[in-house]
């Protein structure tokens, strides 16, 4: 009897010891007990009014204090077991006051407490989300902390901090895609590729000058690599045609795009989510004219523009000031092809619109600056964007 009462006290206490050990390698994380990180810096009810010429300044560091994590002993676990329950990521998500978090913009994941953002990034963050310029928008920041490696719990997730920012106006840089083969200047070497300007997340566009018949182009997402790529089928010409995608390296090669027939320089544009593509003769020589240059109309005496690059022109030259006007023509003595612009251009900038024949209507002329001088007119027939801006 006694050496069975021994028995059963022996077992027990390994029972014990067992689940305590048990306990102790693989604790129980309470999310009611968790601590939410806290956001210590940017204050709350901060105004900010964001300015072009500040654009490389520091436009905040925002920092918080850790999510601190608990065992079911009320022990922290941060302390105790730092590697049981994987590393903690900490997503800094941003909103207006009016949508608080149905639709946040992240700016940024990261393990570690604090992150920066100069004034231009951040204010291209606001304009990704929509924003109007020139005006203050209330806005809402947190943090959420979340618990990697698969697993199951529930994020802790910071108070809300309310700031009023204001935006200014600026053009938004999206990723390019590039252009190569062996049309082009890199040839086929991938890591040479060029970069196409981007409009959006899905249209590009580029002029380069084109080798002629029997060479193809593709274009690429990422230097260096061959996939994300878009080719063509047996349908896509020299002028336009279907975009074929290859998503992987593990997928087949689309065919190559075929360039035009004769050499020179081409506006190449591509939509990647309608899946189409098209070339274009672009102007290799660009003239100034216009009743608020010195050339006036007449367009045997237009000035000669400087060809920076395929499809970039610049010239420096007095403009006349008040209500007069200016266009570009390609060709001396006449009209088309020609670019003016819309209804919204300016004397600052604005849209370049392309007559390409005498059989089309003239596109509105481009106005002047108001105040007269001597200005550097720049034309890109890549973006379709002209500026003039007062030279020093």
């Amino acid at each position: 009897m006694k050496k069975t009462l021994f028995f059963i006290i022996a077992l027990a206490g390994i029972l014990v010891f067992n689940s305590c050990e048990k306990s102790g390698l693989d604790p129980v994380l309470d999310m009611e007990n968790t601590i939410n990180p806290v956001i210590s810096s940017p204050g709350n009810n901060s105004e900010y009014v964001l300015l072009e010429a500040q654009q490389d300044a520091l436009w905040a560091n925002i920092s918080w204090a850790p999510a601190v994590y608990n065992i079911e002993a009320g022990r922290n676990w941060n302390l105790l077991n730092p590697d049981k329950l994987g590393t903690v990521t900490y997503t800094v998500q941003i909103d207006t006051e009016a949508d608080n978090f149905s639709s946040p913009l992240g700016l940024t994941a990261t393990t570690e407490t604090s992150f920066s953002m100069t004034v231009a990034e951040f204010n291209g963050k606001l304009l990704s989300m929509g924003l109007a310029t020139g005006e203050a928008h209330n806005l809402v920041l947190r943090v959420i902390a979340d618990v990697t490696d698969g697993s199951a719990y529930d994020n802790a997730v910071s108070e809300t901090v309310k700031m009023k920012v204001t935006p200014y106006a600026a053009e938004i840089v999206y990723p390019p895609i590039y252009l190569l083969g062996d049309a082009t200047a890199p040839g086929w070497v991938n890591t040479d590729a060029l970069p196409m300007h981007a409009f959006n997340t899905t249209q590009f566009a580029i002029v380069a000058n084109l080798a002629g018949e029997g060479k193809y182009l593709k274009f690429i997402r990422t230097l260096g690599a061959w996939a994300p790529q878009w080719g063509t089928d047996g349908t896509g010409t020299g002028e336009s045609g279907p975009l074929v995608f290859r998503p992987t390296e593990d997928e087949p090669d689309p065919s190559a795009i075929p360039a035009p027939a004769a050499a020179g320089d081409y506006r190449i544009f591509a939509d990647i989510q309608a899946l189409t593509y098209t070339i274009t003769k672009a102007s290799e020589t660009l003239y100034l004219l216009g009743d608020g240059t010195p050339a006036g109309w007449d367009n045997t005496a237009a000035l000669p523009m400087t060809k920076v690059s395929p499809g970039l022109f610049e010239i420096t030259v007095n403009l006349s000031g008040g209500s007069t006007f200016f266009k570009f023509i390609e060709t001396l003595g006449q009209w088309a092809p020609q670019y003016g612009t819309d209804e919204s251009g300016t004397g600052d900038a604005g849209n370049l619109v392309l007559r390409p024949t005498e059989n089309e209507p003239d596109p509105p002329a481009i106005p002047v600056p108001a105040v007269a001088g001597s200005y550097k007119i720049t034309v890109d027939l890549a973006k379709m964007k002209y500026t003039a801006v007062l030279a020093n």
